[in-house]
C-alpha cells in the first residue's frame, strides 16, 4: 500500500477545493505502470477538513492517523508545491515517523526541489526527496518498496537523500515524455466527486524567464500534453468528477481548438495566461463557455517589467500594454470576468513605478462592464536561492524580511525613498478599483470561495454551524452541501470584511 498526500496549507488564500493535480498525475502514472500496487491519494483539507485553529488541526490529524494505522502503507509520498505548505509538511513527516518509523517518506514539488538541503537540515523524518518532475522517479521508488528493497539507489534519477551528515544526489534524468502521461485516475481519491474545481495542465514548463517564478527549477522548457491524451483526460474528468468547472493554468494557453470538446462536455473553463500572449480576437470565439480569464500582468511600469525580465525591450513593452488593454476591452464586450495579477513593491520599485500601475489600472477600470474585474495585487516576497532574491541583494537600499526558506520574506523597502506603508497604500488603491459585479462574485465563488477573506471571517457567526465538522467551529467542511451553504454567506462576509481584503497576505494565514 502506497499513500500520496496533498498536505494542509497555512494560507487560506492559496487553498482551493480542487483535486491535487500534481500528485494525481504522479499517482495515476504509478498505478497505470504498476496496477497491482494499492494506491490511495489523500487531500487533507477535502478528506478531513480545513483546520481554522490549532485545536482543529489536532482533530484532523487524530482522524488521519487513525486511518494511517489501518492502511499500514509501506511508503508515503507528499506533495509540497508552496512555501505555505512547507512547515506543515515537515510537521506531518515527523508525526508519521513517530507513529510508524518503518514508513518510507518521500517528498516532491517546487519547495523540496529548491530547498532539499534546508529540509534535511530541519528534520530527519524525510527519507528521500524527488527533484523536478516526479513520475519516473516515483515509479522506481515504489517498485523497490514493493520488492522490499531500499529506494536510496543511485540508478534512480533526480533523487536526494541524507546519510551520515552527507547529502547524496543522483544523476539528472531526462524530461518526462508527456506522450507517456497516464490518464488521471480519480478513483484513487477518497471522495472523487467532492471537488468543486477540476484543474488541468495542457502543458508543462515555460520558455519565459521571469525572475519571480520558480517554474524554471522544475521545467525549464515548455512541452505540450498530446491532444489525444488531453481529450481522453477531459472526457474522463467530466464523467468521473463532481464538477463541470475546469481551471487551466498555462502561461502560453493556446488550446482553443479544444473548446468545442469542452462545450460538448458542458464544461465551464477558467484559464490563466500571459497578457502578451492571448490574442484578443480569440475571446469572442470562446466566450460562450469561458468563465474567467486570469492575466499575468504584474506591473505597468517599463522599468519594473524589465527588472522582472517579463519584457525584452520597448517594442515588447508597447505590445504588452496595448494587448492587455485590448484583452480587457474584448472581455468586457463579451461579459467575461477578469482577474489581473499584479505585484506591489518589486525590488527596485520607486513610487513612480507604482503610480504608473495605478494609472493603468484606472484606465482599464473605465471600460469595465457586467462581467466585472478584480486586481489581484499583493506584496512582493523574495525567497532565498531564487533569482528575485539575487536581484534584491544586488540593488542598493532594498530591504526585506530575512525569514529564511520557511518564512514570508516580504519586501518592506523596494528602494531608498519607497517605504512599505506607501506600497500598501498603492496596493489598496489598485485593489479597490476592482468591480465586484454579480457575475464576477458568482464566478469567484465557484473557483475561489475563500478569495481574499481574512482568517477571522471563516469563523464568523453568520456562517451556519452546518459548514463545520463536529463541534467548536474549528474544522471547516469544504465538501458538498457545506461548501454550497458557505457560498451563500460570502456576499455578506465580503461586505463586512471588505476593508480587510486588500490587506497583507498575513491576514489570510491560518493561526497554527
Amino acid at each position: 500500500m502506497i499513500l500520496f498526500i496533498e498536505p494542509i496549507s497555512k494560507n487560506t488564500g492559496m487553498y482551493v477545493p480542487a483535486y491535487p493535480l500534481s500528485i494525481m498525475e504522479i499517482a495515476s502514472f504509478v498505478k497505470s505502470n504498476s496496477p497491482k500496487t494499492e494506491i490511495e491519494v489523500i487531500s487533507m483539507p477535502v478528506d478531513y477538513g480545513l483546520p481554522l485553529t490549532q485545536a482543529g488541526k489536532e482533530k484532523i490529524y487524530k482522524e488521519f492517523f487513525r486511518d494511517l494505522a489501518q492502511m499500514k502503507p509501506k511508503g508515503v509520498g507528499i506533495s509540497c508545491t508552496a512555501i505555505s505548505q512547507a512547515e506543515e509538511v515537515v510537521n506531518l513527516c515527523e508525526r508519521i515517523k513517530d507513529q510508524d518509523p518503518n514508513i518510507f517518506i518521500f517528498l516532491g514539488g517546487y519547495f523540496p526541489t529548491i530547498y532539499y538541503g534546508e529540509i534535511f537540515s530541519r528534520t530527519s523524518a524525510v527519507d528521500l526527496i524527488v527533484i523536478g518532475e516526479g513520475e519516473i522517479s516515483s515509479l522506481k521508488i515504489i517498485e523497490r518498496l514493493d520488492k522490499g528493497k531500499n529506494p536510496l539507489y543511485e540508478d534512480i534519477p533526480n533523487l536526494a537523500w541524507k546519510k551520515n551528515g552527507h547529502i547524496y544526489l543522483t544523476r539528472k534524468g531526462d524530461r518526462f515524455d508527456l506522450k507517456k502521461k497516464a490518464l488521471l485516475n480519480l478513483r484513487l481519491l477518497k471522495y472523487p466527486r467532492a471537488y468543486d474545481i477540476l484543474p488541468y495542465a495542457f502543458s508543462r514548463g515555460c520558455p519565459y524567464r521571469c525572475n519571480f517564478c520558480m517554474e524554471g527549477f522544475i521545467r525549464s522548457t515548455r512541452m505540450e500534453v498530446p491532444s489525444d491524451i488531453v481529450r481522453n483526460d477531459l472526457t474522463n474528468l467530466s464523467s468521473q468528477g463532481g464538477s463541470n468547472t475546469l481551471l487551466v493554468s498555462d502561461a502560453l494557453f493556446k488550446s482553443f481548438d479544444l473548446f468545442s470538446l469542452l462545450r460538448s462536455l458542458n464544461m465551464r473553463v477558467n484559464f490563466e495566461t500571459r497578457c502578451d500572449i492571448l490574442a484578443p480576437l480569440m475571446i469572442q470565439q470562446v466566450a460562450a463557455i469561458c468563465g474567467m480569464i486570469a492575466l499575468g500582468f504584474e506591473s505597468a511600469s517599463y522599468r519594473t517589467l524589465r527588472r522582472m525580465n517579463k519584457i525584452r525591450d520597448r517594442e515588447h513593452y508597447q505590445h504588452y500594454i496595448s494587448n492587455t488593454m485590448a484583452i480587457f476591452k474584448e472581455a468586457v464586450k463579451n461579459e467575461i470576468p477578469l482577474m489581473v495579477f499584479m505585484i506591489a513593491g518589486y525590488p527596485g520599485d520607486t513610487e513612480e513605478d507604482l503610480e504608473e500601475s495605478l494609472g493603468f489600472a484606472q484606465e482599464l477600470s473605465k471600460h469595465s462592464g457586467p462581467g466585472g474585474h478584480v486586481f489581484k495585487i499583493g506584496e512582493c516576497h523574495v525567497y532565498p536561492e531564487t533569482k528575485i532574491h539575487d536581484l534584491a541583494l544586488s540593488l542598493p537600499n532594498v530591504v526585506f524580511d530575512d525569514d529564511g526558506v520557511f518564512g514570508q520574506n516580504i519586501v518592506t523597502q523596494p528602494s531608498k525613498y519607497l517605504d512599505f506603508e506607501t506600497v500598501l497604500r498603492y496596493a489598496k488603491e489598485i485593489f479597490d478599483l476592482s468591480n465586484y459585479t454579480p457575475k464576477l462574485q458568482e464566478t469567484l465563488l465557484n473557483i475561489m470561495p475563500f478569495f481574499r477573506l481574512p482568517v477571522q471571517a471563516l469563523r464568523d457567526d453568520m456562517i451556519p454551524n452546518t459548514c463545520f465538522k463536529g463541534n467548536g467551529r474549528e474544522v471547516f467542511n469544504v465538501q458538498g452541501d457545506s461548501l454550497l451553504t458557505f457560498k451563500k454567506s460570502v456576499p455578506m462576509l465580503i461586505k463586512k470584511y471588505r476593508k480587510w481584503m486588500s490587506g497583507q497576505r498575513a491576514t489570510r494565514n491560518l493561526p497554527f
